[in-house]
């Protein structure tokens, strides 16, 4: 709800009709009579009809068959067909809702609608209040990951510590809108207790962490292009139908997921599996995902990734 007491847009997800015409044919009035003698002939006649009936009615199973079959192909994917397994995929559903997003200028994460920062702040914290979760270690396996990760302590659960790469997605979005009103969040944000140095390598590890997503997920939706009153040019549609996940679905899943913090900040233990630091330089084969992108990349020849 806006400070004016009018409400948000919200996301309309598309509903797709889907008509089945049933056309069904007469016999045509223009039959043939037949005159008929013998009860030889009448038995041909039965054997064939039954053989006809037979026949109809296998098409007609095989058929409901098929197109049954089909649709639960196309409606019970499964997910790790595409993804990477994840707890929260099966919560999450990728590419589950047609729907459109709407314009940005009037979006409650942007006071550039006129919205006060202080509303505006409100929403993005409340989008980023999900904390840390547990893996068990059958969910590490299943996604990969070694089983040297830290773990938390039993206070917190005792499992290994993680959370979902779309909450750190939202945790950059939130620094960089920081960054564009420092008047405001000067005084209001842990990000203006670093060093300027510090705070600008954040910066920019937060633009590098958001065109790795990007890259891997490559949106392929369609943007058009209309005329718009007092514009010369055509402008940029953004609201086409797209395909999306299930947000709601995901961030209940997250909020179920998560554990109560330590009491303490985590220490290291003795035993713990130690990486080493990040070299100045890229260590060998960093830059290696696409060797043939001399064209976008001419110092390296190369993109970022390892591909596995």
């Amino acid at each position: 709800m806006k400070q004016d007491g009018t409400s948000e847009p919200l996301l309309e997800e598309e509903t797709i009709l889907e008509t089945e015409t049933l056309i069904s044919t007469k016999a045509s009035s223009n039959t043939c009579k037949l005159v008929l003698s013998g009860r030889g002939y009448n038995h041909i006649l039965h054997r064939i009809a039954n053989y006809v009936l037979t026949a109809a009615l296998f098409c007609s199973i095989t058929g409901v068959w098929l197109y049954e079959a089909g649709k639960d192909r196309q409606c019970n994917v499964n997910p790790e067909s595409y993804y990477y397994y994840s707890p929260a995929l099966e919560a999450t559903k990728p590419g589950s809702r047609v729907t459109h997003f709407n314009h940005t200028k009037w979006s409650p994460f942007s006071p550039s609608g006129g919205d006060p920062l202080e509303y505006v702040d409100s929403n993005w914290t409340a989008l980023l209040r999900v904390g840390m979760m547990s893996l068990s270690e059958e969910e590490m396996r299943r996604a990969g990951v070694s089983l040297d990760a830290a773990r938390l302590p039993p206070e917190s659960g005792g499992g290994y510590m993680a959370y979902l790469a779309s909450h750190h997605h939202l945790h950059c979005l939130y620094i960089l809108h920081q960054s564009l009103h420092q008047d405001y969040y000067r005084t209001r944000s842990v990000v203006w207790n670093m060093s300027a140095e510090r705070r600008l390598s954040h910066w920019d590890h937060c633009i590098e962490a958001l065109r790795q997503y990007v890259v891997c997920n490559a949106d392929t939706t369609v943007v058009t292009h209309n005329w718009f009153e007092r514009f010369d040019v055509p402008v940029a549609s953004q609201k086409n139908p797209r395909r999306c996940a299930d947000w709601n679905a995901h961030f209940r899943w997250q909020v179920g997921r998560q554990v109560p913090a330590p009491s303490e900040p985590l220490s290291k233990p003795p035993n713990a599996v130690e990486l080493p630091v990040l070299p100045v330089q890229p260590p060998s084969g960093y830059l290696s995902m696409f060797r043939d992108d001399s064209y976008y990349y001419p110092e390296k020849g190369q993109a970022y990734g390892i591909p596995i």
